[in-house]
């Protein structure tokens, strides 16, 4: 059923724009803004984690004909408005009002491979490392700290449609005893000092710790770091983008595994 809203006062439409703008209206609703047909169609066959639910359809005029297989509510403006809710230089005319219920923390106790970022403060860098995460395998992803939130429409952009497939908990200290029982390796990325990633083994059970782009993983979280690693490179070159090291490590991580 699709409804077209010309008014820019309907309530629909504000509480959308609310969710596009707010962080608070996003926690409250435990609602968020995703664009692209691919994540959508995602949500809609049910090849995404259940805790991700397409709510509605947000739609312009030229992209009627791509929601013929979506069973929920579709709402449609003018291509205006669609490009003023959209985070994107120019919109692709499609856009849903995801629900999101939170999952408790489980941590898997024979194998896996966790990311646990620490204070990450750029959307972008945060969207990358869960779009890395899922495409290399990780089992979820830890957000710790002041890291930035993860429903932010630039997070959510930057991961490119990878966001409905992974876990994602925002963690406290509680994190470190669940780790420590589980017997999990706590590695922490140091710039110089660490293991050198090019030859460094992995068990069956690790967390990765990225930091904030300017300090780096915390001294509270490098007291609890079981192993620290360290990326070898050359040249004038002394560190990398926060969501380049982060890939990079998780690749190495997998491919070794």
């Amino acid at each position: 059923m699709m409804q077209t809203i010309s008014s820019k006062d309907n309530p629909k439409l504000k509480a959308v724009r609310a969710l596009v703008r707010s962080k608070k209206d996003r926690q409250q609703t435990s609602a968020f803004v995703m664009e692209g047909i691919r994540a959508l169609s995602a949500l809609a066959d049910g090849s995404a984690l259940p805790q991700y639910r397409l709510k509605e359809l947000w739609i312009s005029p030229d992209a009627v004909d791509v929601v013929k297989a979506f069973a929920v509510p579709v709402y449609m403006v003018d291509r205006e408005v669609m490009e003023q809710l959209s985070d994107c230089r120019t919109s692709q005319g499609i856009l849903g009002v995801v629900e999101y219920t939170p999952e408790p923390l489980v941590i898997d106790p024979a194998r896996g491979n966790y990311l646990l970022l620490d204070g990450l403060a750029d959307p972008g860098n945060l969207g990358t490392l869960i779009r890395s995460a899922v495409a290399f395998g990780f089992a979820g992803v830890f957000l710790h700290g002041d890291t930035v939130e993860v429903f932010n429409p630039k997070t959510v952009r930057a991961t490119m449609g990878a966001l409905p497939f992974c876990k994602v908990w925002k963690t406290g200290g509680e994190i470190f005893q669940c780790l420590e029982k589980s017997g999990y390796d706590l590695i922490s990325t140091v710039i110089h000092g660490g293991e050198n990633l090019s030859t460094m083994k992995f068990g069956p059970k690790n967390v990765l710790v990225i930091g904030n782009e300017a300090h780096g993983v915390s001294e509270a979280i490098q007291r609890c770091a079981t192993r620290q690693l360290s990326i070898p490179m050359f040249g004038t070159i002394e560190s990398l983008n926060a969501a380049v090291a982060g890939s990079v490590c998780m690749f190495s991580m997998t491919s070794r595994a």
